[in-house]
């Protein structure tokens, strides 16, 4: 099993920000659903030395960490993507949530997590990082991301609609023509490790990022 550690390191952008152009407002969509009933479970054995056992199965009862659909709402000035989930709980808990996201310009990812057991909930804004380079003998493997600055990087969600919203303005991303969208859902359950991936069956193989949904432009 390949184990994604995030070292996440603050480091400014600033250099390669670009200035949008003033245009007329104008927008393009995307929804594409997911399989229901795909929620993949991991359990992690520590014996015997030095990998330990990893057991695979699915949970398919899972609906608060199953996604059912993603969403892309591309406008002039910003661009919206959707995490659409079979129930999405009032409580966040132990819970990682991350948009990937390909543009004409650069790639990134965003982040809804807890840094600290009770601290607040935050939404981060990451370069994509690169694919590693190297595993060690049990498939562990670390990467570096930079942190990219963008303060008015706006999360939502509706427990009502079963929705977590992230709205990316593009002046945070150097106003790209295009965006391609990807969404992954990671859950803790007692000793379980549940995951969804958005355009992935439980049967699927998982790639490093993606899958990615269609184009989606803004005029």
């Amino acid at each position: 099993m390949q184990r994604l550690v995030h070292a996440l390191v603050a480091a400014s952008l600033a250099s390669t920000m670009i200035g949008v152009t003033a245009g007329a407002a104008s927008a393009d969509r995307w929804w594409g659903g997911d399989r229901h009933g795909d929620v993949r479970q991991i359990h992690f054995v520590p014996a015997p030395p030095p990998c330990g056992i990893v057991e695979e199965g699915t949970a398919p009862q899972d609906a608060a960490t199953d996604i059912v659909g993603l969403s892309v709402r591309h406008e002039a000035a910003a661009v919206e993507v959707r995490a659409h989930l079979r129930d999405l709980p009032p409580v966040w808990g132990d819970r990682y949530l991350s948009f990937d996201l390909q543009t004409d310009r650069r790639d990134y990812e965003i982040t809804i997590q807890r840094l600290r057991k009770r601290g607040p909930l935050e939404t981060i804004l990451l370069v994509a990082a690169r694919p590693p380079e190297s595993v060690d003998e049990c498939g562990t493997y670390y990467t570096v991301q930079l942190h990219v600055s963008c303060p008015e990087l706006l999360m939502t969600r509706s427990t009502d609609r079963d929705v977590v919203s992230v709205e990316l303005p593009h002046s945070c991303v150097g106003g790209p023509r295009w965006v391609r969208a990807g969404v992954r859902n990671f859950r803790t359950v007692q000793d379980r490790y549940r995951s969804d991936v958005w355009g992935t069956g439980s049967d699927d193989p998982v790639a490093y990022t993606g899958p990615f949904g269609p184009r989606v432009r803004h005029d």
